[in-house]
């Protein structure tokens, strides 16, 4: 583990030069989503979010598992979308995406003033979830 009990993942490089957590990295690399920068960070943040789920325990308001769940679901809506064929469609379904980061960003917020976690040992993920929220902006576009 990492100073202050935050766990990290390990990350392969897959031949696409994206990195993909290690649990993914044996999917097909053919599939639309593997392609995007977006689904890869995405990718992180989930998997910072699963390495650190005792510390969701207990918050809340279920803030824990609307975290995980609004995380899954910022991932599974950039794989939804970059399979979509409609520019208008793919681009709603990237809005949608950008919505579940800022409301996995809320609900790290409430870890935090709950003292679940450290304000400084979430910095990473939060400039994460900021360049995924940027990214599904102009995506959504």
């Amino acid at each position: 583990g990492a100073p202050g009990g935050v766990v990290l993942v390990r990350w392969t490089r897959l031949r696409s030069r994206r990195r993909l957590p290690q649990a993914v990295g044996g999917c097909a690399e053919g599939f639309p989503h593997h392609r995007l920068d977006a689904y890869v960070v995405a990718g992180e943040v989930v998997a910072f979010v699963a390495a650190n789920r005792q510390r969701w325990r207990g918050l809340p308001g279920e803030a824990g598992p609307q975290l995980e769940r609004a995380a899954v679901s910022a991932m599974l809506n950039v794989a939804e979308a970059a399979g979509r064929q409609g520019v208008r469609d793919r681009a709603r379904v990237f809005a949608l995406a950008r919505g579940e980061v800022l409301e996995a960003e809320a609900a790290l917020d409430v870890a935090v003033l709950f003292g679940a976690i450290g304000d400084a040992e979430v910095a990473p993920v939060r400039g994460l979830m900021a360049r995924l929220g940027q990214m599904l902006s102009r995506l959504s576009r």
